[in-house]
This record gives C-alpha cells, structure tokens and sequence, in this order.
C-alpha cells in the first residue's frame, strides 16, 4: 500500500498526521524545516503488518525522514551496538536514551526504539527515525529528535495497540 499526502504552499501546514501515527506539527515541525510540499510515500498497514515496513517523507521532493517500522519474535538486541554498526542507521554519537520504552538509542540524526507489542509477527515493535536534513557532524537537531521520538513511539504503540 503507497498513500501520497501533499500539503498546500511552503510553511502552509504540516501534517498532524506521519505514517499513519497523530503527532503535533510542533514536534515534526523542526525535522521538516525549511517547510514545503510534504509528501508522504507509506508500505506501513496497521491491519496487516509486515516483518518490516518503510514510510518516507520528503519535502519539495526531497527525502527529509525516513521511518522504518518491524515487527518481531523477541527483543532486537542491543541498539546502541545495532545503531553504531548497521550500516542503513549507523547514527552519529548514539547513547542509550531513557524515552520509557524497553530500549531506546538517540543519535545525531535519528533514533530507534523497542518495546513490547504483541501482533501476528511477533511480540516486539522496533521504531527507526532518520532526519536526513540534519547535520550529522552538529548535535543542533537531537534535543527535537528526542522529544519527536518520545510521543511518536507512544502514540504508533497506540495505533498499534499495544497498549
């Protein structure tokens, strides 16, 4: 499944709505900037998960976040090794970050969490957050990577239903 989201004029409206997941335009907001058409591209299906799932954003058709979405039998492993290594995510400076799930990396440029949720695929929910506009070798945009991360994990645990 592809849904295409476009918003109207530069700085006109961002999306209260990413990958299917409720979150304040004021915490998106910062990732997104400078604002444009935003255009969302989502295999994400609620009803249907996948082992994994992207959703991308970008803006003036420029990749701005990329989402990645699993589902799985057990925890992932260690994240801050899996966020140092892998090359897809490969963050810059992570560190362990309490955002009150089982686990959670913060980086220069993006985060992943971990958390319990029970589907047909498995009993875990990992959540992968990449901010392509930031600059990976500055730390200007983590403190709104952080609080983006916080309530967007949250709110996809409730779209999930995980409780």
């Amino acid at each position: 499944m592809v849904a295409l989201v476009a918003c109207g004029t530069a700085d006109e409206a961002i999306p209260g709505k990413i990958c299917g997941t409720p979150i304040s335009p004021d915490l998106s907001g910062p990732l997104l900037r400078p604002h444009g058409k935003i255009e969302e591209a989502s295999m994400v299906d609620r009803n249907q998960p996948k082992v994994t799932a992207p959703c991308v954003i970008t803006v003036d058709g420029k990749r701005a976040l990329n989402f990645r979405f699993g589902w799985h039998e057990g925890p992932p492993g260690d994240l801050l090794t899996y966020s140092r290594e892998n090359k897809v995510l490969e963050l810059t400076e992570p560190a362990r970050v309490d955002l009150g799930f089982e686990d959670s990396v913060l980086g220069n440029e993006g985060a992943t969490a971990t958390a319990p949720c029970k589907t047909a695929e498995g009993d875990h929910f990992t959540l992968t957050v990449q901010v392509l506009r930031a600059d990976k070798l500055k730390r200007t945009l983590r403190p709104a990577v952080e609080a983006f991360m916080r309530t967007y994990m949250a709110e996809t645990l409730k779209t999930l239903n995980c409780g």
